[in-house]
């Protein structure tokens, strides 16, 4: 299967939901987790390549698309292949949309939109699935709201809510504003960060299996 995180915009927390995401299932799932880092800022590998320093075993592989490359994938097949195939295929896909993405979000199996309540992230959200849409994407859209801030009234959460309920499942849990997550590492999640997390990905895991009705 492939799961993408994407976002029109950045500075939404996307690459430190993905990490997370990535050794959360690594600590739940018997199935092969491969990751991809198709972002022009590649921090997730390079955050992967820093963590070699760390005395503790790697949790997955990342690999990353080279920057003359035209295409991601060589050809169809391939894609298709990984979206069919049993192994859970993690994406961290670019913030900037690149026409040589696009089958990777037409193919992919779930696209994880990390947004904000600011004006900003709430336009550039709704213009990313309009994209979705005239690309003719098949992935089912998961919608996660990142640092949240639970003492902070958002004037446009209810009508944004309603809004993206229209267009795939909006988690009920948010990903709470919290430290710990702005000091992540590839090799493990520690109990505080596990504890932030937690709920929406148990929620995205019961979404994924229900509707492949399988589980990961």
């Amino acid at each position: 299967m492939i799961i993408t995180f994407a976002t029109q915009k950045g500075g939404t927390g996307k690459t430190t939901l993905a990490i997370a995401f990535a050794n959360y299932l690594s600590g739940i799932s018997e199935r092969k987790l491969n990751v991809f880092d198709f972002d022009f800022q590649k921090s997730f590998y390079h955050k992967w390549k820093e963590d070699e320093i760390l005395d503790i075993p790697k949790l997955y592989e990342v690999e990353i698309i080279g920057e003359n490359d035209t295409q991601a994938f060589p050809d169809l097949e391939t894609i298709i292949g990984l979206r069919d195939n049993d192994e859970i295929n993690l994406f961290d896909l670019a913030g900037t949309l690149d026409v040589k993405y696009s089958d990777l979000l037409i193919y992919s199996n779930f696209i994880i939109i990390p947004f904000e309540y600011s004006d900003v992230s709430v336009k550039s959200t709704l213009v990313f699935v309009n994209v979705l849409g005239q690309i003719e994407s098949q992935a089912d859209r998961i919608f996660i709201r990142s640092k949240y801030d639970k003492s902070f009234k958002y004037l446009n959460q209810e009508g944004m809510d309603a809004e993206l309920n229209r267009y795939g499942k909006l988690l009920k849990s948010p990903v709470f504003k919290r430290n710990c997550l702005q000091i992540i590492d590839t090799r493990k999640l520690t109990y505080e960060q596990k504890y932030a997390v937690r709920d929406p990905f148990n929620e995205i895991i019961c979404h994924v299996n229900e509707t492949l009705d399988t589980t990961i």
